[in-house]
């Protein structure tokens, strides 16, 4: 082993023996536990830092007495770092400034126009959605939503079956 680290471990060894020979001071060899008035006094680590001068005349203080409030409290118990949930009365006070809640509306058509057939029976219309094209005549209904309720040679109108609302799609001038 290099010889600095044994010089190292023999003044680390010797450092710690005589700190703890200085605790022996009682002359008391049986190990008996020391009586309150034992535990008021500084501890022999504490002496030892006030004898070596690192802190003139002061010494490590005694540990604070616990409050009875301190003692009986839970330390394990859970915490919520969430703000508080609003009173009923708060929550009633935003709703009133708010109103009622908007009607709901039917979403845009889905359809476009692509063209029409005249015929004797009626106008059929043909209406792109994405990539189909969609045969669409007045009472059909497309999607399981849109009902075709008339068609003209200038509109269609549909009527959205969830809401019962209806909505129009412009289809040209009449020829």
């Amino acid at each position: 082993m290099n010889r600095g680290l044994i010089a190292a471990l023999a003044a680390t060894l010797a450092a710690v023996w005589y700190v703890a020979g200085l605790g022996d001071e009682t002359g008391d060899e049986t190990g008996a536990e020391p009586s309150a008035a034992d535990t008021r006094r500084p501890s022999s680590a504490a002496r030892a830092v006030a004898a070596a001068g690192e802190a003139p005349g002061v010494l490590i203080a005694d540990a604070p007495l616990r409050a009875a409030a301190e003692v009986g409290r839970d330390l394990f118990a859970t915490h919520s770092f969430l703000p508080p949930a609003p009173s009923p009365a708060a929550l009633a006070a935003i709703a009133a400034r708010k109103g009622p809640p908007p009607a709901p509306v039917a979403p845009p058509l889905p359809f476009r126009y692509q063209g029409k057939l005249m015929e004797e029976g009626g106008i059929t219309v043909f209406l792109a959605q994405g990539d189909r094209i969609l045969p669409a005549r007045a009472g059909d209904l497309l999607n399981n939503q849109y009902r075709v309720e008339s068609v003209t040679a200038t509109a269609v109108t549909f009527m959205f079956e969830p809401l019962k609302q209806r909505q129009t799609l412009t289809i040209g001038s009449a020829p």
